[in-house]
């Protein structure tokens, strides 16, 4: 290396030199460490609001499974009564009595296994879907209807209106304002004390499928009726078949003892029948004038109830055969409880255009803030 190329610096230059090399440093430094900062700290994402099902929070006394999609009565005493008298006495009848049968004629087991499947399935349905709950009726609602009531009839805020009377097809009906659901009740909609729900068409709560009977299950309620009953005299009628032809003229002590879980299933049928036939005829005229259990027991389209003047007609009855072919052949009504979804904070309230018209607002749609729930 050429040493003429070198030159030699004052002191006092090289240490300034050093001073600025030192700095640069530094700064190359901190900013390496500001980037590397920047990299490893993760942006604080925005929290979102953890959805909650609707049926978690169902305030009536229900018991839901299939989050949401299955829904029944929490008193289930009943209810598991007559699965363990129906499924022991069917598994009797196939054990004992199906195969003696089979070798004489192979169709009345077959027969009597259609029929068995047909009832279980209509008897789970009825037990496990949605009746027709009418859910209850938020803040938002009731300081919705007390501003509207206030605005158009503001003599009644105070002592808010138990009853209205509604025109149906010509004929005048009042529905209940329910304190419970704290809405008023939708025509042929009761309180179910057991469920302490708002059903749609509410027939009655039956304890032993272990849910109320309504709008949306009625249908199913019904085969299952009709199908019992079929299936009770058929199994009836079978097992007396059996002990019959393997009695063979022996005493009927002996016989009893021989076949003893036949005349099991007899006896069961033979007690069971009755209610089921009585049953049977008793929904079958309710169904062919479009009346609910509740309506006949209460009266409401009875003639020596009410006088000549009084009288309200069913405005509901189309006619004995489609009145039939409405009830039990009609699509399922939607469910409006809609258990498996989820709540909406964000709550908007439609106002009516005729409250629109006497208030002088300019849009019928507000947005109401959940906070003040």
């Amino acid at each position: 290396m050429d040493a003429s190329k070198w030159k030699l610096l004052p002191q006092n230059e090289v240490d300034a030199r050093s001073e600025d090399i030192e700095e640069d440093d530094e700064e190359t430094d901190f900013q390496c460490a500001m980037v590397e900062t920047q990299t490893t700290i993760p942006q604080e994402q925005p929290i979102k609001p953890k959805k909650v099902r609707k049926w978690t929070v169902h305030p009536g006394r229900n018991r839901f499974c299939c989050q949401g999609k299955l829904v029944c009565s929490k008193k289930h005493g009943a209810f598991l009564l007559t699965v363990f008298i129906m499924s022991t006495t069917m598994t009797l009848f196939f054990v004992f009595d199906a195969p003696f049968l089979w070798s004489k004629n192979p169709s009345i087991p077959i027969i009597a296994a259609l029929l068995s499947i047909f009832v279980i399935a209509n008897f789970i349905v009825t037990s496990f879907t949605d009746p027709g709950i009418l859910p209850r009726a938020g803040n938002f609602e009731i300081i919705e209807m007390d501003k509207q009531l206030a605005a158009t009839q503001p003599e009644q805020v105070a002592n808010r209106p138990r009853t209205k009377e509604i025109e149906i097809n010509g004929e005048k009906m009042r529905v209940k304002y329910c304190t419970s659901c704290r809405m008023f009740r939708p025509p042929r909609a009761s309180h179910c004390a057991v469920c302490d729900n708002c059903v749609l068409m509410f027939d009655h709560h039956c304890p032993w499928v272990g849910n109320c009977i309504g709008l949306r299950n009625y249908a199913y309620f019904y085969r299952f009726v009709v199908s019992l009953s079929i299936l009770i005299v058929y199994l009836f009628t079978s097992s007396i078949v059996h002990i019959c032809l393997s009695a063979n003229g022996r005493p009927f002590m002996e016989v009893v003892r021989d076949y003893p879980m036949s005349v099991v299933v007899a006896v069961v049928c033979f007690f069971s029948i009755w209610s089921l036939i009585g049953l049977t005829f008793f929904h079958s005229y309710l169904l062919f004038t479009n009346q609910t259990t509740n309506e006949d027991l209460k009266g409401t389209f009875r003639k020596k109830n009410r006088n000549a003047e009084n009288l309200v007609k069913n405005p509901f009855s189309r006619g004995y055969l489609k009145n039939m072919c409405h009830r039990m052949f009609k699509s399922t009504f939607p469910s409006v409880l809609d258990a498996d979804g989820f709540v909406n904070d964000n709550i908007t309230v439609i106002v009516p255009k005729t409250f629109e018209k006497q208030t002088g607002q300019d849009s019928n749609i507000q947005q109401l803030d959940p906070t003040f729930a």
